[in-house]
């Protein structure tokens, strides 16, 4: 795969933890200096670090509420001085609430626009005239399958990741031609989230599915590395659904 650069600096927010995890590690594997973002388990973060540095990677770990721009704009400081420039981005950070329309009130709502929306746009707004002034960047925002289906038990969700597309889609016309802004959708994910649902709801996930399994975090990494390759250098603006074939874009 061609333009993961050795020695380029990628900034993962969430990367502590499920398909961040895997994220961070599959960039470092290919490298790259690895910029590990966390807001509450430190433990998670530190470990995730470790295996990076056993392998023979280069990264550390950074702090940070992505959905404050105190916050966002410190942690860039103290990338570019420990590991440098930042030339990918990766916006995994999110939270999920499943509540029922009888009681979602705008507290819950916001708490999850602020996370998910205000956290993608943050970082990004952060790191894009870096890019933009050395003429080069790649960012891949993670969003969800639910921002493509109706989610009567998660509005608020639905709601933040189908904003995350329509703001994949701007941005990339904002910042081409040399900063490149692509989405993955991943459908359900094998993580210790799903480890607690209901099997026989597990069960006939799998069966939707085209492939008849659900997704393990490699199968979003795998999509992240290729968007932000050079392999991927006529693509933009585009959201790639990962989900094994429940969804279907024409």
């Amino acid at each position: 795969m061609s333009g993961i650069l050795s020695g380029s600096v990628a900034l993962v927010t969430g990367g502590s933890r499920g398909i961040g995890r895997s994220i961070s590690l599959a960039l470092a594997s290919r490298g790259v200096k690895v910029a590990v973002n966390y807001v509450v388990d430190e433990s998670a973060a530190e470990q995730v670090l470790s295996e990076i540095r056993a392998a023979g990677g280069e990264g550390d770990t950074f702090r940070a509420d992505v959905a404050s721009e105190v916050d966002v704009h410190k942690m860039l400081g103290r990338i570019e001085s420990g590991l440098g420039p930042v030339d990918l981005l990766v916006t995994s950070a999110g939270i999920a609430e499943v509540t029922p329309h009888t009681e979602l009130d705008i507290d819950r709502f916001r708490e999850v626009m602020r996370v998910n929306v205000e956290g993608t746009f943050l970082p990004v707004m952060a790191v894009k005239d870096g890019m933009l002034s050395r003429g080069r960047g790649s960012i891949v925002c993670i969003s969800s399958i639910a921002g493509l289906l109706s989610r009567p038990g998660m509005i608020a969700y639905s709601t933040s990741k189908a904003a995350v597309i329509g703001f994949v889609r701007s941005m990339a016309g904002a910042l081409g031609p040399n900063v490149r802004v692509n989405g993955v959708a991943p459908g359900l994910i094998r993580t210790d989230m799903s480890d607690a649902m209901d099997p026989d709801l597990l069960s006939r996930m799998e069966e939707e599915a085209f492939v008849k399994r659900l997704g393990v975090p490699a199968d979003i990494s795998a999509a992240v590395l290729f968007l932000l390759s050079d392999d991927a250098g006529f693509i933009s603006g585009q959201t790639f659904v990962v989900d094994g074939g429940r969804v279907t874009l024409p």
